[in-house]
């Protein structure tokens, strides 16, 4: 059959099937090729900036190390310098007088444990609600003095009550309840005698006597 065609058209359809191949070649050998070299180099490129990385971290390393180490001192060196749970009548004195200082009255008072969850050893947290009568203005002020007393006590929250106003500048009853941070050094010291581990001990008992000068108050 090829013998019969001219040699132009010969040449033509030999020419018309090399381009076919070809395309055929480019089509589905070249371009996969091609795809496929693009996205390793992209992988390779993405490989040498994690390495590069990684590299940067490990250099660092050391200095974190320290900073770790410095950082778990100071923990520790905060951590003591909580006031001691078995002086928890301490902080509660220290509160009366705040209170007091402040012109607020004091009136009942309760202690319960905190959760000790997510803590450091050692760190015992104490719920202390407080019943205490005022001004507004008093009020406003034991609160600030409460927040700031020693970085140990925590405002959680406050309710007030207004009583039948006779006047301008009425006194008012509040709620508030704080979280007292204690330091018992025997639950810092895992697997010590008598220890439970999980179950925090219970809250101290308050003081029998309020001090001289302090404002007097029970628990509820």
């Amino acid at each position: 059959m090829f013998s019969k065609l001219a040699p132009r058209n010969l040449f033509v359809l030999m020419l018309g099937l090399a381009l076919a191949v070809i395309a055929m070649w480019y089509t589905f050998r070249f371009q996969p090729r091609q795809q496929e070299i693009s996205l390793l180099r992209a992988d390779l490129d993405t490989a040498q900036t994690r390495v590069a990385q990684l590299r940067s971290a490990a250099a660092q390393l050391p200095e974190l190390r320290k900073t770790v180490e410095r950082l778990k001192v100071e923990q520790a060196e905060f951590v003591r310098a909580l006031p001691q749970t078995a002086n928890f009548g301490t902080v509660l004195d220290e509160v009366r007088r705040t209170t007091a200082a402040t012109g607020a009255d004091m009136s009942t008072f309760s202690v319960q444990s905190g959760n000790t969850a997510g803590l450091p050893a050692g760190v015992r947290p104490i719920g202390l609600n407080l019943s205490v009568s005022g001004t507004f203005a008093e009020l406003f002020q034991t609160l600030r003095a409460l927040e700031t007393m020693g970085r140990f006590t925590n405002v959680n929250t406050i309710a007030l009550q207004l009583p039948q106003a006779d006047s301008f500048n009425p006194n008012l009853e509040s709620t508030m309840a704080l979280t007292v941070y204690t330091f018992d050094p025997a639950q810092a010291t895992p697997g010590a005698a008598g220890d439970t581990p999980g179950a925090p001990p219970a809250a101290p008992a308050a003081p029998a006597s309020p001090p001289a000068g302090g404002t007097s108050g029970g628990t509820q």
